[in-house]
């Protein structure tokens, strides 16, 4: 979307950067934010139109990779100060929030968003930062049948999250950014039905055809994958559309590439469809980057999970060897990384594509590579810098060379930071380290009440927060080199001393960008587990999970992960411990109806009905009185107060931390429709609920009837 900026210059930026959190408190549309149909309008008015401004930051790229379900967004940081302080600082954060829509933007679905850090690092030059999430499409098809190409909303903005469900919110400092991917198709028994429908003459719409496959049993069903086309097909298929150096290419490339004699049967089958291999070979030996059918745009650094990603711009509907029912071709990326002293090849990762009927605008794909940036990383607040090129090339694996002119594709640059080791990990260090415990920073967790404060990943805020659920462990084994370690977890409960957890651990390895089927680690006898990464052979752990512990009890637990150097045997690595509160049980919620008749009772219309409530949890985050049906005309209150709803940390209607109990009080009017009714009490507390949710719940109703 334009830049609706008033030109400033840079201090002025820079100053309306430092004030923006307090002009916003004291206008919340001191920049025009809000939407002109908003009451906000009429009561504050804007003092300086400011949105859509990118001189500092700019989301850059929006891409997916269809079978790892990646979504991914590139970010170009472009000044070195304006962030809100330096690397040893908190800083200030960079959000991204996704909205996907199935109907060419006519309605959007909120995706979540993520964030990465930012600080002052002083640098004249751009860098630039991946972050991504997983998104599973709500809509897909079977290969033989028209694609689902969502489109893709990404809004970038600065120290300022940008709000869910409201996919046309203006940021401030950032931008909006729109993009088709396409989503995987359909594979298992639900496409061999589909046929037999087709034969059957049954025909089912997309939301009918979800539904039988959400009740099918895991039954095992693989749809034929067709070989890509013949070169008979080929110049068939594609004709005059594409050109003989695009169409001769995958029978010519080893030719080309590794210099081997042209075989008489090549020859002869070329000639047979009048492709002249000389001249196929001359085009391909220009030496130029040709970009007609993809090119790579973006390239970015994501530094809390030490991935490098690229985005690829398709922008032919044919020219990739087949249909989604054939094996396609791929785009393959060669990353490269120099951090002072020259190049160094960092591997190559890839994304299939097909021949599809693209949007306007064309698809975007990514091809995400795990790295090891151990030996780069510098100590604790010292960041360090690299320069990161990636090379494209469509169906051939680039060699070994950050100069290689691919004949289909092409290269892009940018210079990336590299995370400083965590605060307790030396450089050059053998040493495990615990980053983030139920979705959240350790630093963000208090290691005396064992509580949360800050942003999760998956973008809520933990106010003094304990855990409960499946919670994860996440983070890595730095400096490690080899592959014979094994590790297992420990933990302290308040009633139990030092233990292993026994539970398996389900994992996922990434080898170059290729992603394992699910693995199972049963801990032996004694909790221990082997460690598959090994980053000489470029394999790690997927999201850097080491395992994950649900707590039994409430109370503070002590946890940690320790790994044994196999072959020298007896000898260990420690992570850090990791002090947690646990809360493992929903608030307890009750209301009660007092007057006339009580719970069940009968009421004549305009009553007022009043009654009790309690809400008692040690982490109480919110409660709420409701009646179902909605009645119009229908008001609550709670304690006497005009509300329908107490929160923890509310000035105006506060609800203590250990929870309270109280009188409320349901005022009907004569429109009030005779009915019967549901008085409802909600209570939340604000424990992260398996790593990934805000709150256990909690519900009770209570009947009457009025007429």
């Amino acid at each position: 979307m334009p830049s609706r900026t008033k030109a400033l210059s840079t201090n002025d930026n820079v100053e309306l950067r430092n004030k923006q959190h307090f002009l916003l408190l004291k206008n919340p549309n001191y920049f025009g934010i809000q939407d002109k149909e908003s009451p906000l309008n009429e009561q504050f008015k804007p003092e300086l139109e400011l949105l859509y401004n990118t001189f500092y930051e700019e989301l850059t790229c929006v891409s997916y990779k269809p079978d790892i379900q990646r979504l991914s967004a590139i970010v170009k940081v472009k000044q070195g100060a304006g962030y809100s302080g330096g690397p040893c600082t908190p800083g200030s954060k960079e959000y991204v929030r996704f909205y996907v829509s199935y109907d060419n933007g006519a309605s959007w679905e909120d995706e979540g968003v993520v964030n990465f850090d930012i600080h002052d690092f002083g640098s004249t030059e751009d860098l630039c930062y991946e972050v991504f999430k997983t998104f599973v499409p709500k809509r897909r098809t079977c290969c033989d049948k028209k694609p689902v190409l969502p489109l893709v909303r990404g809004i970038l903005s600065w120290n300022q999250l940008p709000p869910p469900a409201l996919p046309f919110w203006p940021p401030i400092w950032g931008n909006v950014l729109d993009a088709c991917i396409q989503a995987a198709p359909r594979t298992g028994i639900i496409c061999l039905l589909d046929d037999i429908f087709i034969k059957a003459n049954v025909k089912l719409d997309a939301k009918q055809f979800d539904i039988i496959e959400q009740e099918l049993p895991p039954l095992e069903y693989t749809p034929e994958v067709k070989e890509n086309y013949t070169l008979e097909e080929i110049v068939k298929i594609y004709g005059k559309d594409i050109e003989p150096s695009r169409k001769g290419f995958g029978f010519v490339s080893n030719t080309l590439f590794t210099k081997a004699a042209v075989s008489a049967a090549q020859y002869s089958l070329l000639k047979k469809y009048d492709l002249d291999i000389s001249a196929i070979i001359d085009a391909l030996q220009q030496q130029q980057f040709n970009t007609t059918y993809e090119e790579v745009v973006c390239v970015g650094l994501n530094r809390d999970f030490d991935t490098l990603n690229a985005a690829i711009h398709i922008k032919r509907s044919a020219g990739y060897s087949g249909n989604l029912c054939s094996k396609g071709s791929q785009e393959y990326l060669a990353y490269y990384m120099d951090f002072g002293a020259g190049w160094v090849y960092m591997g190559t990762s890839s994304v299939t594509v097909h021949d599809i009927a693209v949007p306007d605008g064309g698809l975007w794909y990514n091809a995400p590579l795990k790295i090891s940036l151990d030996p780069y990383q510098k100590e604790w607040c010292q960041t360090g810098r690299a320069k990161v090129r990636v090379i494209l090339s469509w169906n051939w694996v680039p060699p070994a060379d950050p100069n290689w002119v691919a004949p289909w594709g092409d290269w892009e640059e940018c210079n990336v930071e590299i995370k400083p080791l965590p605060n307790g990990v030396n450089p050059g260090q053998l040493k495990p380290f615990i980053e983030l415990l139920g979705g959240m920073p350790v630093d963000l967790i208090s290691n005396v009440t064992g509580e949360a404060n800050g942003l999760h990943t998956l973008g809520f805020t933990a106010v003094e927060s304990p855990f409960g659920g499946n919670t994860t462990l996440r983070g890595r084994f730095f400096n490690q080199n080899t592959h014979n370690f094994r590790y297992r977890i420990r933990v302290i409960a308040p009633s139990t001393a030092i233990h292993s957890v026994m539970t398996p651990v389900k994992i996922k390895t990434d080898t170059f960008g290729t992603i394992s089927p699910q693995i199972t680690l049963t801990p032996d006898a004694n909790g221990w587990m082997p460690y598959l990464a090994n980053p000489s052979t470029n394999t790690f752990i997927v999201d850097d999970l080491f395992g994950s512990y649900v707590p039994s009890e409430n109370g503070i637990h002590f946890i940690k992960v320790e790994f044994e150097d196999i072959t020298l045997g007896g000898v260990f690595y420690n992570s850090q411990w990791v002090a947690f509160k646990a809360d493992v049980h929903a608030p307890d919620v009750d209301v009660t109806i007092t007057s006339g008749g009580g719970d069940c009772g009968d009421f004549p219309p305009g009553s007022t009905i009043s009654g009790t409530y309690h809400i008692f949890d040690n982490d109480s985050a919110g409660m709420s009185l409701y009646i179902t049906p909605a009645a119009a005309g229908t008001t609550i209150q709670i304690d006497g107060l005009a509300t329908a709803s107490l929160s923890y940390g509310s000035a105006l209607f506060p609800l203590p931390n250990g929870g309270k109990s109280g009188t409320w009080t349901l005022q009907t009017t004569g429109a009030t429709p005779p009915c019967g009714y549901n008085i409802w009490i909600q209570g939340h507390d604000r424990t992260i609920v398996g790593s990934s949710q805000y709150g256990y719940y909690a519900y009770m109703p209570k009947g009457f009837c009025l007429g």
